[in-house]
């Protein structure tokens, strides 16, 4: 049902923001313009490429879903004041210390307080966080070019990872922040578009819609739970989701590289604070799954598509894509979910560049220009990021689930570590062994069964986001203390 008009709209979405991407790509002499645009990137174009980073395929294919299945509602919302509250803390008292010199990266500060094995250390969990977690977005936009194409999963990836090694290649951060502005906008209209649509195709009003949904439980909003194993509560979103957001905002140099192309610490500011925006996606697309729950309500799906459906949600907004849609709309949504996969995979491919470029190259291969080198890195681990996507394929985990619970191993322990570094501490390298005692929790709670050699996996002890300030704080915990313990013995033997 992928029609040739439908191939038209996307290809000349592809090729178009390509040519823009090279055109806007400015001088590549040397790894600051490569990696940090020569800190010269408008605030406005950082808050807009960091907005289209953080809403992924997953936002697009799996908030809509939350609505729609069976017992769903908007409890998600929730989780916006969680990026709130992180935003601040990373525009007041994260950015100050990253613009105190020329970093290129938060590892680079973590160096420069801890020690250079704790840098390091930092660096490879986020090279490890950064597979995990972005293979997550690739394999959801795969999941729908598969459905609506009829191509092999592995022929869906592969078109994102060309793409997006393409575009990292030809112009370093520079170009992915310009081609990310256009994605934004592609992004919003899409999302407004739809909405508009499916609005225009139910037989109902806005408030009929409200109150068919209302009478289904889908418009619960927040959730008092206080059971640890439930994932979207209010208590979660405010106590346990803000070390998730400011690890994402404040430590990940997936976006923080963005904040450091800003001229200053006043414009980064203003980059974080306003990319608060970006809450409203998720809340146009909760409104597209009431919609899509009317919808189907008043005009039930096909019994083939039901079947789809029915063994994985996430793919409703997909199938009404494919079956609703007229062609030409068609082909721009997919641009729409294509530019959301190759945005977040361009990021991280520049991100994963420089750590590794920083991390092993920066003194080696003098023979070779800093920028070939760094081009070189970009498509080893653009090969990388779609092998561990391909690798997704067997979980039955949703979207939503399977995103934050492959971040849940790194991020709390980095936060960890970058938060001592701020803090200071005499032997940095205590936050080392600290960060790998961190994991290995995180891992258990996630996985009693791999601890208890169990043959049944009984799933997760804790829901994930309860995670990530275990993480984070069991971290601080084991190497704050250890330091105190180590000038306490310091002080007897002089005594």
């Amino acid at each position: 049902m992928f029609s040739l008009i439908d191939w038209f709209v996307v290809g000349v979405y592809l090729v178009g923001t390509t040519v823009l991407g090279h055109r806007l790509r400015g001088p590549q002499t040397d790894t600051k313009d490569f990696f940090l645009g020569n800190r010269d990137v408008p605030w406005q174009a950082v808050t807009a490429s960091s907005v289209a980073t953080t809403i992924s395929a997953v936002t697009f294919i799996s908030v809509p879903a939350l609505v729609y299945a069976d017992g769903g509602n908007l409890v998600y919302l929730q989780f916006a004041l969680a990026g709130i509250i992180s935003r601040i803390i990373v525009a007041y008292w994260l950015l100050p210390r990253y613009y105190q010199d020329l970093y290129f990266s938060p590892y680079d500060y973590a160096s420069k307080s801890l020690g250079s094995w704790s840098g390091r250390f930092a660096s490879l969990l986020f090279l490890v966080g950064g597979v995990l977690g972005q293979g997550v977005r690739v394999y959801a936009t795969a999941l729908v070019l598969e459905l609506l194409t009829g191509w092999a999963l592995s022929q869906s990836i592969m078109l994102i990872g060309i793409f997006s090694i393409l575009w990292t290649w030809m112009g370093g951060i520079r170009t992915v922040i310009w081609t990310d502005v256009v994605q934004f906008f592609v992004l919003i209209g899409s999302a407004l578009f739809v909405l508009v649509f499916i609005l225009g195709k139910v037989d109902q009003s806005w408030s009929e819609v409200l109150d068919l949904a209302d009478a289904s439980g889908k418009l619960d909003l927040v959730d008092w739970s206080t059971d640890p194993r439930v994932a979207m509560t209010f208590w979660a979103a405010l106590l346990a989701m803000p070390f998730q957001n400011v690890a994402v905002y404040g430590t990940d140099q997936l976006f923080v590289q963005r904040l450091l192309c800003c001229k200053d610490e006043t414009a980064a500011r203003k980059a974080v604070l306003w990319s608060t925006i970006g809450e409203i996606v998720p809340m146009v697309m909760l409104a597209v799954g009431l919609l899509l729950y009317a919808f189907y309500q008043q005009y039930p799906m096909a019994a083939e598509f039901s079947i789809l459906v029915t063994e994985r949600s996430d793919r409703v907004f997909p199938v009404f894509i494919l079956s609703e849609l007229p062609a030409g709309i068609r082909g721009l949504m997919i641009a729409g979910l294509l530019s959301a996969a190759i945005s977040s995979l361009d990021s991280i491919l520049a991100a994963l560049s420089q750590i590794t470029y920083k991390l092993l190259f920066s003194d080696r291969f003098k023979i070779f220009s800093a920028v070939d080198v760094s081009r070189a890195i970009v498509l080893v681990w653009g090969l990388v990021l779609c092998l561990m996507a391909y690798a997704m394929a067997d979980s039955r985990l949703n979207l939503i689930d399977l995103a934050f619970t492959m971040t849940t191993y790194t991020y709390g322990p980095l936060l960890g570590v970058m938060v001592m570094s701020m803090i200071g501490m005499r032997r940095g390298y205590l936050v080392i062994p600290a960060a790998l005692v961190s994991i290995m929790l995180v891992v258990a709670l996630n996985h009693p069964g791999l601890v208890l050699a169990s043959k049944t996996d009984a799933g997760p002890l804790l829901a994930w986001p309860w995670l990530f300030p275990i993480g984070t704080i069991s971290c601080l915990l084991l190497a704050y203390g250890s330091d105190l313990m180590g000038c306490y013995g310091d002080k007897l033997k002089v005594s």
